[in-house]
């Protein structure tokens, strides 16, 4: 946390903030350290006369929140908590593999797509730090597709239509990250269907801003709206080539 907040840690804005924050969490779980209470309990000193409170009424309301909080650090601290440690995180998801699961979600609108398939083939697999620094977990890229059938083998996806994740007149973008922590978010139907050796890449994509899957989070919504945003954009392309 230090390290990564060097900046805020000598700025006269934010380093009470900084610390009180720190500080707080610390003495909650029972392990506050000597070295970060006597800095917090400087800086909350400081704090007291600092230059970014318009007002003595404001003021003296923060002083009185921060005697509150003085008091706290000084105290006996609860018995030490267990904080649970994020271990790297393996998706197991297979380079070339085509993936399946079937829209449950009725969305406002396009209740006709309710029962439809979702297929997406991982391009890539590979580890990013997006949840702590320097713990590396599996994600990887994909695209999607939509089907009203039930697709029955990997190949199936070569006659799908692409899902469009970012559209005219912003960008044009078909690939999306997958970003999961646990593997209990999956669709609860997700089927693997083989690998496909022969997958055709979108040839208008623009690889600029991959979009973000989280299982869960609006993906059933995302997915249907970009199939239609597809539609359109194909139809935009036909009437200009009129």
């Amino acid at each position: 946390m230090l390290d990564e907040y060097k900046e805020e840690a000598d700025d006269i804005d934010c380093k009470c903030d900084l610390f009180t924050a720190l500080a707080g969490i610390m003495w909650d779980k029972g392990r506050l350290t000597e070295e970060i209470k006597q800095r917090t309990l400087a800086e909350i000193e400081e704090d007291k006369s600092a230059e970014r409170w318009e007002g003595e009424k404001i003021r003296q309301k923060r002083c009185i929140e921060l005697e509150k909080f003085k008091k706290k650090l000084e105290s006996e601290m609860p018995p030490r908590k267990k904080v649970p440690v994020h271990r790297p995180y393996k998706a197991g998801w297979i380079e070339g593999g085509v993936y399946c699961f079937q829209i449950t979600e009725t969305i406002d609108g396009y209740e006709e797509y309710t029962g439809w398939y979702a297929t997406f083939y991982v391009d890539k697999v590979y580890k990013e730090d997006w949840i702590v620094r320097g713990v590396w977990d599996e994600v990887a890229d994909a695209y999607f597709f939509l089907s009203k059938d039930k697709p029955q083998s990997a190949d199936d996806i070569k006659r799908m239509k692409n899902i469009l994740f970012s559209w005219p007149p912003i960008q044009i973008n078909y690939e999306a990250e997958i970003l999961e922590s646990s593997k209990r978010q999956r669709p609860k139907d997700l089927t693997y269907l083989g690998k496909c050796g022969d997958f055709r890449y979108p040839h208008n994509d623009k690889y600029s801003n991959k979009d973000l899957v989280f299982w869960g989070y609006c993906t059933e919504r995302d997915l249907v709206w970009g199939y239609v945003k597809q539609l359109e954009y194909e139809r935009s392309l036909s009437g200009n080539e009129n």
